[in-house]
């Protein structure tokens, strides 16, 4: 709903306008980027109901993972991703829907993993360490999806005629931020995962003091996280931008 209202105001460039009921009324139904957001609303409305009314049971968390993969997906039309027109623009869409969600399945992991470190572990705490574990193959695949989805982003937003508009614009300088902020998740991740993982898997499997291993795997995936809210605040800003292919 603040999406709408900021999206209102931009659009109308007035505060004012954006707490008129008509003109937000106009926005939600007459334009692509108002029902996003409206559809967005309603769904993670329908999803926060279904953790609260399935809590406990496994179907109440599928069904809301699906409904807010959902409100994930519905980004797409309210950026970039829905401004490629034909039937090639059904691969630009679709490429974005991916990356929005490969994002989410990586960031949301992380949320988990800092709930599951907030305490000291201790040698008792083997599932933590084989949810760690057993995250790996799932986030290279969320990695290798944001790769692959983000260059087809890329082509779509830059085109071969802006490559050289990228150092002159606040979109490409943005877009540099973006890479090197993904280079440091990226190497977080990989240490978190070859080097500090299995040093915690060790220590509970030795039946040693495995509060120094989880300190440091706290401390690494902390800052994995606030490098991924950055790469978000990021991502924010650029989708506010013109990319260098509409220039």
């Amino acid at each position: 709903m603040g999406g709408l209202f900021a999206q209102t105001v931009m659009m109308a460039g007035s505060w004012a306008t954006g707490l008129d009921p008509a003109a937000l009324g106009y926005v939600v139904q007459s334009t692509s980027l108002g029902i996003a957001h409206g559809v967005r609303a309603g769904l993670a409305l329908l999803g926060v109901l279904a953790l609260i009314l399935g809590r406990g049971r496994r179907s109440g968390a599928a069904i809301a993972a699906l409904v807010f993969a959902g409100a994930v997906s519905s980004f797409a039309w309210s950026g970039h991703g829905a401004a490629s027109e034909g039937s090639i623009g059904l691969v630009h869409l679709a490429a974005d829907i991916a990356h929005a969600l490969a994002a989410c399945v990586w960031l949301g992991a992380l949320a988990g993993f800092c709930l599951l470190l907030v305490r000291p572990v201790t040698r008792e705490d083997a599932a933590t360490a084989r949810s760690l574990a057993g995250f790996a193959s799932i986030g290279t695949m969320a990695v290798a999806i944001l790769v692959v989805t983000g260059l087809i982003n890329a082509a779509f937003l830059i085109g071969v005629d802006g490559l050289g508009r990228i150092p002159g614009s606040t979109w490409g300088g943005l877009l540099v931020a973006k890479l090197l902020t993904f280079t440091l998740m990226l190497a977080l991740a990989a240490h978190n995962r070859f080097i500090l993982t299995p040093a915690l898997s060790r220590a509970i499997d030795a039946d040693a003091d495995a509060a120094d291993a989880g300190r440091r795997l706290r401390v690494s995936i902390g800052l994995e996280t606030l490098a991924g809210l950055a790469l978000l605040g990021l991502v924010a800003a650029m989708g506010v931008q013109m990319p260098p292919a509409s220039m």
